[in-house]
C-alpha cells in the first residue's frame, strides 16, 4: 500500500523546510566567520556566545559547515524516486559526495563537542550519543548499497538524514527558549536551555524517522525489491 499523498507532501514539506532552517544557520556561521573578529555579533546578542565560541576555532568550524551545505542540499535529493529510476548514475555520485560530507559533518561535529560548548555536558553528552549514531546510520546504508540491499539502505539513510536534520529542528526549540525568557522579562542566558534543546531536537528526529520507516516499510520494500531485480 502506497503512503498517502497528502502526508507524503507534508513530509516532503518538513524536510525541506528544516533544510532550509540548516542551510540558513550554516551560511550565517561561514559569514560571520569570515568577519573580522571585531564585528562579531554585539554583546546584545543572545547568540554573541555562540559566536564567539566557533570564532576560537575558526578552521575546524568551517570544516564542519561547509560539508554541513551539501548535507542538507543534496540530502533530500537521495530519496526522489523519479531520481534514482531515471538517474541512477546521478543518484550514485550525489550519493558518494553525501556520504563523505556527511562523514566529515559527524567527525568535526564530535570533535567540536569535545571542546567548549554553551550547554555544557548536556550538550556534550547529546552530540556524542546521536553524532556517533549518525556516523553508524550512514556507515549501514552504505553497507546495504554496496550488498544492493535497497530497502535497508533507505532505512538507514533515513535516520541517518533525521539526526543531521535535528541541528535545524533544534534551532525553533532554542527560539522558544529565548521568546519565554524574553516574555518573562530577563535576559535569555543559552547556559540554561542548550542542552536541553539538544537532547529534544535529536529526540525528537529519532522519533519521526522510526514513524516515517515503519508507516512505509511495505512500499519501500516492494519498490526496493523490483530495483534490486533490474
Amino acid at each position: 500500500m502506497a503512503a498517502n499523498r497528502t502526508l507524503v507532501r507534508w513530509a516532503w514539506a518538513a524536510v525541506i523546510f528544516l533544510a532550509l532552517i540548516g542551510l540558513a544557520v550554516a551560511v550565517r556561521r561561514s559569514v560571520i566567520l569570515w568577519r573580522p573578529p571585531g564585528a562579531l555579533s554585539s554583546r546584545n546578542n543572545p547568540a554573541a556566545a555562540l559566536d564567539g565560541a566557533f570564532a576560537d576555532r575558526r578552521t575546524l568550524t568551517l570544516m564542519h559547515i561547509v560539508p554541513a551545505m551539501l548535507f542538507m542540499i543534496l540530502g533530500p535529493l537521495q530519496f526522489v524516486r523519479r531520481l534514482r529510476a531515471r538517474h541512477p548514475r546521478i543518484h550514485r555520485w550525489s550519493g558518494r559526495i553525501f556520504l563523505t560530507a556527511s562523514a566529515l559533518l559527524g567527525v568535526t561535529g564530535l570533535t567540536l563537542a569535545f571542546g567548549k560548548t554553551i550547554g555544557g555536558v548536556d550538550e556534550k553528552a547529546a552530540i556524542t550519543l546521536f553524532g556517533s549514531f549518525f556516523l553508524i546510520a550512514l556507515a549501514k546504508a552504505l553497507w546495504h548499497a554496496l550488498r544492493r540491499e535497497f530497502a535497508q539502505h533507505r532505512e538507514w539513510m533515513i535516520r541517518g538524514y533525521a539526526i543531521g536534520l535535528a541541528v535545524a529542528t533544534i534551532r525553533p526549540i532554542m527560539g522558544t527558549f529565548f521568546a519565554v525568557a524574553a516574555l518573562e522579562g530577563r535576559r535569555p542566558d543559552p547556559h540554561e536551555f542548550f542542552g536541553t534543546a539538544f537532547w529534544v531536537g535529536f529526540t525528537l528526529q529519532m522519533i519521526a524517522a522510526e514513524i516515517w520507516i515503519n508507516y512505509t516499510r511495505p512500499h519501500a520494500e516492494q519498490m526496493a525489491a523490483v530495483v534490486a531485480a533490474n
